[in-house]
């Protein structure tokens, strides 16, 4: 865009100074009165002269400053697309770790006696504690939830039938 308006730009110029040397041959010839008529101070000239390239200014000024807010822009996305990947690198060891151990854990709690499967899962946060549970057989998970405490093995089920509303049709555990 640059390069369109710099020839526009020069022809201006010229023209202007070509103006500015007619007037100033004009008024050698002319009297004083006759450039006061004409309504146009030093200042005024000088204005409408430059107001093409102050304007250009103003319009790469804010270019500039656009092009600085884009970069920050980007800026902030790069750095949250790379926080993202972190939680999501979190997120998938998490998965792995409680898969891998899953199973393994899941057959230990199978084999304990109700009376000390319930003391521990009591002392699990909700999560893993439901879904041991989901994973035990039906009966295993009844024992132990028949010797917890009420209020936990109340909110146990509750997590554990939220669980089981929200899965998907026919998705396992």
């Amino acid at each position: 865009m640059r390069k369109f308006f710099q020839p526009v730009l020069h022809v201006a110029a010229i023209l202007s100074l070509l103006s500015s040397a007619a007037a100033l041959a004009s008024e050698a010839h002319a009297p004083a009165a006759d450039v006061k008529e004409s309504g146009n101070s030093i200042a005024e000239d000088y204005c409408a002269n430059i107001i093409d390239k102050a304007a250009d200014a103003r319009t790469a000024w804010q270019l500039a400053k656009l092009q600085k807010l884009e970069k920050d822009v980007s800026d902030k996305l790069a750095l949250l697309e790379n926080k993202q990947k972190e939680l999501q690198e979190w997120i998938s060891k998490r998965e792995q770790m409680l898969k891998a151990a899953g199973r393994e854990l899941v057959d230990i709690y199978a084999k304990m006696d109700p009376d000390a499967a319930a003391g521990q899962l009591v002392k699990l946060d909700t999560a893993t504690a439901t879904s041991i549970l989901r994973q035990l057989s039906p009966r295993g998970a009844s024992a132990i939830l028949d010797v917890m405490e009420a209020d936990r093995a109340a909110a146990l089920v509750k997590a554990i039938a939220a669980a089981t509303r929200d899965a998907p049709p026919g998705g396992g555990t």
